[in-house]
């Protein structure tokens, strides 16, 4: 052997295990971090949210098999007060919308338009119901299960079991298994598709985004962004991306058709300007000034979560290699959150958990890479 050479062990036949390759960790790390996600996710199916959506899915679910509306309603109302943590009524004594719909049958059914839209998960919930699950019951287990999802997304990205755990345990993200909404499931399959594209797994990104708009119209955003995106870098053949732009558009016209869907201006006049108690026989579309109206409410951005993860996004983006996939990401995902708040001004958390994590995910990330330190930066 010549000077200056170091032997090392042969490592031929020596494959790495499962939790090593695909999650960057020993298997009893990997063990300790799944027992983690798992009791996040049941203490979160059993505390859920106590919303007033729950009563309106519950709903949602049941219309897809019976018509009648005192029916679907005692349904809804059977599973709606089974639910632990109630709907408190007399915090919202002010507003009639809430004690009507709840009392009204014909009211009722005519709120679930704006539900059944989100044709994905309902059609979830009820496959769930008629194998035998309760409505809510089932939701709640479906939320619960996508925490636990997510949070397997996450470490496969970063390999990083400490950090990975600290991220779920953020305020923004641990709420998503409490949530009896679709947005739980959109959240973990737009995450999943977005860890596909970072390991160029492009037609498994472009299919599971394209899938992700059967649950919520707005995913259609991040759809358009990231084909023009692929297609622009020839990732992705025009041919492709024009099929999975189609069958975008496809989702969407199938979801209008089954769910009756009373339009965008009537859902924007409906959730900011004034609740609509019969949207069916009385469709009242939003005007300018409403719009005008429901834009200025994006004014409280700088009190909420939002800003905060904005500059763990752009300090992250700053650190990250050059040939993270995140350096790419993070820009798509402000674009497309600046275009979702320009058509549907909602800023609460639940709507961008996605871009959440994504920024969660690039700190992490950021946090291998190389950094130097500066003559002011140095201790002395």
């Amino acid at each position: 052997m010549t000077s200056g050479t170091i032997s090392r062990p042969s490592t031929a036949g020596n494959s790495p295990s499962p939790a090593r390759s695909w999650f960057g960790c020993s298997t009893p790390a990997l063990l300790l971090y799944v027992i983690f996600c798992l009791a996040l996710a049941v203490a979160d199916y059993l505390r859920p949210l106590p919303t007033f959506d729950r009563y309106l899915y519950a709903g949602a679910v049941a219309s897809l098999r019976y018509s009648d509306p005192a029916t679907v309603q005692r349904i809804a109302r059977t599973e709606f007060d089974a639910q632990p943590d109630p709907f408190q009524f007399e915090s919202v004594a002010a507003e009639p919308y809430f004690a009507d719909v709840y009392n009204n049958p014909d009211h009722f059914i005519q709120q679930l338009g704006f539900y059944r839209v989100k044709l994905g998960y309902i059609a979830t919930g009820y496959a769930l119901w008629r194998a035998g699950l309760p409505i809510l019951t089932g939701l709640r287990l479906l939320s619960a299960c996508c925490l636990l999802i997510t949070g397997l997304a996450v470490l496969a990205w970063t390999h990083e079991t400490v950090l990975s755990a600290l991220l779920l345990l953020a305020p923004s993200v641990l709420t998503m298994g409490r949530m009896v909404t679709v947005d739980p499931l959109s959240t973990t399959l737009v995450l999943l598709a977005l860890l596909a594209f970072a390991k160029n797994k492009d037609l498994l990104a472009a299919g599971l985004l394209t899938a992700s708009v059967l649950l919520r119209f707005d995913n259609a955003i991040l759809v358009l962004v990231l084909l023009a995106w692929m297609i622009w870098k020839k990732r992705l053949s025009l041919s492709l991306g024009a099929l999975f732009g189609a069958l975008s558009a496809g989702c969407i016209v199938l979801t209008n058709h089954f769910s009756s869907y009373y339009g965008w201006r009537v859902l924007m006049q409906h959730s900011f300007i004034k609740p609509e108690m019969e949207p069916v026989k009385h469709p009242i579309p939003i005007s300018l000034a409403g719009y005008l109206h429901a834009i200025a409410a994006l004014r409280v951005i700088p009190y909420t979560y939002m800003t905060i993860w904005l500059l763990v996004a752009a300090a992250a983006w700053r650190k990250l290699p050059p040939k993270s996939a995140l350096r790419t990401l993070l820009p798509l995902a402000g674009i497309c959150t600046l275009a979702r708040l320009a058509i549907y001004p909602n800023v609460e958390d639940r709507y961008f958990l996605w871009a959440y994590l994504l920024a969660g995910i690039a700190l992490i990330q950021a946090a291998h890479s190389p950094t130097s330190t500066t003559e002011e930066d140095a201790l002395p």
